[in-house]
């Protein structure tokens, strides 16, 4: 019989010690996507790509309306042909460029644009095919019912997970111009399909559920009857109304099918992050999230805090909340690879650095950055989370070990380079990485309080905001100055909440509660009787506590 003893538990110096678990393999098909991303980046930067593509694009248009059209002066109806389509992509384009923000004007987002409209395209060329063949077998079924289940509204829906609402509107309008001169139709079909996109459109618009298609299919059935009945009761003719619709009916269900099954295929490809993406990866069970949690448990605690705090600062000035908590668990992934130099993971992190050159500890901090996105991109995470990496410390400076550096430097040498201990950057580039550098200093700062009243963290808040403003981080991203007076007023929120006094549990007297926490090392905790003195020393400590957590980022 073999008898097991527990093993005697480890000391805190031995577990401290302890290597951190090996990472957990990339998932399968995570260096297939890298590699399909990397091509395509480097396809985007090739200065041929977009001249390419658009002459690409215009030729497979031209040719799938000329292949169902009749063309009476041949040569020159092709021309026609071609006049029109190129107007429209120009439009389109014109208006990408002015009125979009700068990702969807990206060359592999305008390839994508293009991608979608030329599958809508053949679905109805292919599709009109179909419907010949079935008039013949069929004759009994109007025409018009099988012409109303070709999926039009496809485009728009899929135009709005991709992008946004106003790109898939524009998107919408060019697919029921060139379906409608594809299909001969009168003007009652191209309200017919025109109607069913935006309702389409604007039942997937900010919604984060995979059903969303279902949904906005039923609802695309609707407004294609609705439809239907006002042109039928317009033009007097009810022969072939209830066959009409319901091709408008099965029209909604083709159309929920074909992009639940096609948004994976268009947005992996094309570096696109949808809703739905981020919803995956927001699961803390992800493998890199479970690491993290075992590696560096401190790390991973202030990423979640990390994440509240920016979501709710997102949403507060109407950015993208989901992208800001999601980028916050995975921006600190690279500290998986020395988690002891952390003070968030170890305590003895500071005796570490010291036994270190300033320089030598400033590249380890620094390295975590590199380290990170390495890791997501092994891992095959969206380049929109693995921008964030890097953006979230800019081009600070590493204040701690700056100051280390200058303390220990020879006074007859050169002196210490500033520029030596910044990141590398780049800074914020969106209003998501700025929102998230915002909340990573500000929760690091507020952590270390020693009595985090309301008016000591919305110091802390204030300078730090100020501090970052001051260092030009925030000169290459959209945010204004009311969205950073918003966003300070909902991280004080937030913070305050978090840091709330709790009351005396019964049966346990204070003063033995004040030992037991001077024992563990913790600040004993303050008699309610102190009250009106510790409100008069917020005064005089608030603004001591903003100046020390308000420097820049000091590197543990």
């Amino acid at each position: 019989m073999d008898i097991r003893f527990p093993s005697p538990p480890l000391p805190h110096e031995a577990v401290d010690r302890l290597p951190p678990p090996p990472p957990p393999p990339p998932p399968r098909g995570s260096r297939l996507l890298a590699w399909l991303r990397r091509g395509m980046g480097w396809l985007e930067a090739q200065r041929w790509f977009l001249p390419a593509a658009t002459a690409i694009f215009l030729g497979a248009s031209v040719e799938i309306l000329s292949s169902s059209l009749p063309l009476p002066l041949g040569m020159l109806s092709v021309l026609g042909v071609t006049l029109l389509v190129a107007f429209l992509v120009a439009a389109l384009y014109a208006y990408v460029r002015v009125l979009q923000p700068k990702d969807v004007a990206r060359p592999r987002s305008l390839l994508l644009i293009g991608t979608v409209i030329l599958i809508v395209l053949l679905l109805s060329h292919y599709g009109l095919l179909v419907i010949h063949a079935l008039s013949q077998s069929f004759p009994h079924i109007p025409f018009s019912a099988m012409r109303a289940a070709l999926p039009i509204p496809l485009g728009g829906v899929l135009l709005t997970v991709l992008f946004n609402s106003r790109l898939a509107f524009s998107g919408a309008l060019i697919l029921t111009i060139l379906t409608g001169l594809m299909l001969a139709a009168p003007l009652s079909y191209f309200m017919f399909t025109f109607v069913g996109s935006v309702v389409g459109i604007f039942a997937v618009a900010g919604r984060q559920e995979r059903t969303v298609f279902f949904r906005a299919g039923g609802a695309i059935g609707l407004a294609n009857a609705y439809t239907l009945v006002a042109f039928a009761l317009l033009d007097a003719e009810t022969a072939s109304l209830t066959a009409d619709m319901i091709g408008g009916m099965v029209n909604g269900l083709v159309v929920a099918v074909l992009a639940t099954g096609l948004l994976p295929l268009l947005e992996h490809p094309f570096g696109r992050t949808t809703v739905f993406t981020l919803l995956e990866l927001s699961n803390l069970n992800a493998p890199i999230l479970k690491h993290l949690v075992l590696a560096a448990p401190g790390t991973y605690h202030h990423s979640i805090m990390v994440g509240t705090l920016a979501e709710a600062a997102a949403e507060a000035i109407g950015a993208n909340a989901l992208l800001c908590r999601v980028g916050a668990y995975y921006h600190d992934i690279g500290k998986t690879r020395h988690p002891g130099y952390f003070i968030e993971n170890h305590a003895d992190a500071g005796m570490r650095h010291e036994k270190l050159a300033p320089s030598l500890s400033r590249a380890i901090v620094i390295s975590h950055i590199k380290e990170g996105i390495e890791i997501a991109r092994e891992h095959g995470l969206p380049e929109i989370l693995v921008d964030m990496i890097p953006q979230h410390h800019g081009t600070r400076l590493v204040s701690f070990f700056y100051q280390r550096a200058r303390d220990a430097a020879d006074p007859d040498h050169s002196a210490v380079s500033e520029e030596d201990y910044r990141y590398a950057g780049p800074r914020p580039q969106t209003r998501e990485a700025a929102i998230l550098m915002l909340a990573d200093t500000v929760e690091a700062a507020t952590r270390a309080l020693i009595d985090p009243t309301p008016a000591r963290i919305r110091g802390v808040v204030q300078k730090i905001i100020n501090a970052i403003f001051v260092d030009a981080q925030l000169d290459e991203c959209d945010l204004t100055l009311r969205d950073l007076h918003i966003i300070a007023n909902s991280f004080v929120r937030i913070l305050t909440g978090f840091f709330h006094q709790r009351i005396e549990y019964p049966g346990v007297r204070q003063d033995e509660g004040a030992k037991r926490q001077t024992e563990n090392g913790d600040q004993p905790a303050k008699s309610t009787a102190e009250g009106p003195r510790r409100d008069g020393a917020v005064k005089k400590g608030g603004a001591r506590d903003a100046a020390r957590a308000g420097a820049p980022d000091s590197g543990l």
